[in-house]
C-alpha cells in the first residue's frame, strides 16, 4: 500500500508526540498548539549567509495576498513598518519564541492583540527590501535570532516536536 509524503510526515509527527509526552493520555491540544505560517509555501531563501550577509530567517514563497498564519498562540508586540522588513508583525509566544512575519502586503492585527495558532495575521506581499512576493519568517529567543529550521520542517510544513518539551503549561522550547 502506498502513502503520500504528507500522510507519512503527519504519522511521524504524531509518533514523535506520543514518544515525547510523559503520559499516554492525549487531548486535541497536543496537536493544535501550532500552525505552519504559510501552508503550501516553498523555501526560496534559507536561513544563514546570503550575498555575503546573514539572512536571519527563511523566505517562503506562495502567491501574493495568501494568508499568513500565526505559528503559535501569542501577543502581537509590533505591527507596522520597519526598514528592510516592510510591513512586519512580531508575536511573542509563551513557549519562549518570538516570531517575525515580514514583507506583508497588509497586516491584519494590531499591537497588543492576542492571537491563536493558525489565525490569519497578515497577507503575503513585497514591502520593504523584497524582490518578489514572499513571507520572511524569523524566530528569536530573548531577542536573539535563531534558525527557524530548528522548529519547523519547511519541506513538509510540520513542527519539529523534538525542539519542544511538554510541560503542565503547554509546549515550550527545549
Amino acid at each position: 500500500m502506498r502513502y503520500s509524503a504528507s500522510f507519512l510526515a503527519l504519522l511521524l509527527s504524531a509518533l514523535l508526540v506520543l514518544t515525547s509526552c510523559s503520559s499516554n493520555r492525549f487531548t486535541a491540544e497536543d496537536f493544535n498548539w501550532w500552525h505552519y505560517p504559510l501552508p503550501g509555501a516553498k523555501v526560496i531563501s534559507d536561513y544563514g549567509r546570503r550575498d555575503g550577509r546573514k539572512h536571519t530567517g527563511v523566505d517562503l514563497k506562495t502567491k501574493a495576498n495568501d494568508k499568513i498564519r500565526a505559528a503559535f498562540d501569542g501577543e502581537v508586540v509590533f505591527a507596522g513598518q520597519r526598514a528592510g522588513y516592510g510591513n512586519l508583525v512580531r508575536i511573542q509566544h509563551a513557549n519562549g519564541l518570538e516570531t517575525y512575519y515580514a514583507h506583508n502586503s497588509t497586516n491584519l492585527v494590531r499591537k497588543g492583540e492576542r492571537v491563536k495558532a493558525g489565525q490569519t495575521i497578515a497577507r503575503v506581499g513585497r514591502t520593504g527590501r523584497a524582490s518578489t512576493e514572499h513571507l520572511h519568517f524569523e524566530t528569536r529567543i530573548k531577542g536573539k535570532v535563531t534558525n527557524p529550521n530548528k522548529y519547523f520542517s519547511h519541506t513538509d510544513h510540520m513542527i519539529r516536536f523534538e525542539a519542544f518539551k511538554k510541560t503542565s503549561y503547554g509546549y515550550v522550547v527545549r
